[in-house]
């Protein structure tokens, strides 16, 4: 867009100036406001219509060939997409099995826990002792009873647990 300045040369707002030789002179004279202001608004729609034409041509330069890379490019989105929420999807059932599974694995450990405490407050060790002498007739071990065992140096032994 061009700028008008307010004392443009355009002929009809000059006037002749006579000079001190006596010879005549264009004087450039200001150019009324509303003059400017259609310049402006003139060459605001001349931008205007350049931009359309310019448009124009780039919509009319879409040929058949930018149209089929644009549709392979939509139908590439879409299968992405519809990827994408096929794979949210199974997330989602995946999510929802874990965590009835990890609510099933909370009430099986507490089961568990409850039956542990049961069975260990059960019985207590003097009445399995009272029962094992009296009814099942055993009796502690006698000296006479103990064998040592010595183990040859290239066998070996696993303890599992501390012996007392």
């Amino acid at each position: 867009m061009s700028h008008f300045s307010e004392t443009e040369n355009k002929g009809q707002y000059c006037r002749f100036v006579q000079a001190a030789n006596g010879s005549y002179v264009l004087e450039p004279v200001k150019v009324p406001a509303h003059i400017i202001a259609e310049r402006k608004e003139r060459a605001r729609r001349q931008e205007i219509r350049r931009h359309a034409e310019n448009n124009r041509h780039r919509a009319e330069s879409i040929n058949g060939g930018s149209v089929l890379f644009l549709a392979v490019v939509l139908g590439l989105f879409a299968l992405v997409c519809c990827t994408f929420l096929g794979l949210q999807n199974q997330i989602t059932v995946h999510s929802a099995a874990v965590a009835s599974l990890q609510k099933q694995i909370s009430s099986l450990a507490e089961e568990n826990d409850t039956r542990e405490n049961r069975l260990a407050t059960a019985e207590d060790l003097s009445e399995i002792e009272a029962i094992a002498m009296e009814k099942l007739g055993m009796k502690y071990v006698e000296s006479d009873q103990i064998f040592y065992y010595s183990p040859d140096e290239s066998d070996y032994m696993m303890q599992y647990d501390d012996v007392q």
